[in-house]
């Protein structure tokens, strides 16, 4: 009987732990990518709600003037007082929508930037 140096070895399954490491890591890594934009993307958002938030608070105090003003609450009501008054009040709203406009224009050059920054 002729019998031969080699011997036959019984072929290995590959190992499951290595293969999961070799697809886990990838997936890991562009699946942290998409998080830290989402995280960007909703601090971007928490931004203009906050903006949004600002202008509708001036809104409301702009209101409760024109109630007084129109009750009589300042004083005397009179058509120079009611005069003075929506003056004011168009003054604080063009101010708070000016201020509101710019904020807002703002908000895409700082979301590019901290997208840019993340890349």
């Amino acid at each position: 009987m002729v019998t031969s140096d080699l011997t036959k070895q019984p072929l290995k399954a590959p190992v499951t732990e290595n293969l999961l490491v070799l697809w886990s890591q990838p997936w890991m890594e562009s699946t942290a990518t998409v998080i830290k934009l989402q995280q960007i993307w909703l601090e971007t958002l928490n931004d203009a709600t906050r903006h949004e938030l600002d202008f509708f608070a001036t809104v409301a105090v702009s209101c409760n003037k024109l109630t007084s003003c129109m009750l009589g609450l300042e004083g005397l009501l009179t058509p120079s007082s009611m005069l003075s008054c929506y003056h004011e009040i168009t003054s604080d709203m063009t101010e708070a929508t000016l201020k509101r406009v710019h904020k807002v224009s703002k908000l895409s050059d700082d979301l590019r930037e901290r997208i840019w920054c993340e890349i």
